[in-house]
């Protein structure tokens, strides 16, 4: 019994993690994964590159702190004690007639007050900045002629 349910929350688990990328921004181009692949690195240029793992098609920016005006001000001075950062993640898949670029942000959520007040909290990316690489990403390859 105990190993029936391990298997099902294990299936649980790894179905959850694919149907993240399902809602993913994707371009799909005619150019060669070479040309691609440069046109997504030149496309990230104000982020600093945490993983650029060619072999495998994934470029993963560092975190970046985010503004978000909703945060919840406190203490004497008003400050915004709540933070969060951001992160994307590219992946470059060859294809027959091209490549496919999906993008996918990473977003996390830290408040100093709670019980999860020692750890930064995943939460949904923004779609709306997701879409915004991918169409820049789109518009840079269109240049190309590809």
């Amino acid at each position: 019994m105990n190993r029936l349910l391990l298997i099902l929350y294990a299936g649980l688990f790894f179905t959850a993690g694919c149907v993240g990328w399902t809602n993913a921004p994707t371009v799909t181009t005619t150019c060669s994964p070479e040309d691609t692949w440069s046109v997504a690195l030149s496309s990230l240029q104000e982020f600093e590159l945490r993983e650029i793992d060619k072999s495998n098609g994934v470029i993963e920016t560092g975190w970046v702190n985010v503004h978000n005006p909703k945060t919840a001000a406190g203490g004497l001075f008003k400050r915004s004690m709540n933070q969060e950062r951001a992160r994307f993640i590219l992946n470059i898949a060859p294809e027959q007639s091209g490549s496919q670029i999906s993008v996918k942000q990473i977003r996390e959520f830290f408040s100093p007050q709670g019980v999860q007040s020692r750890s930064w909290r995943q939460i949904p990316g923004h779609e709306e900045q997701e879409r915004q690489l991918a169409t820049r990403i789109q518009n840079r390859l269109k240049r190309q002629a590809c």
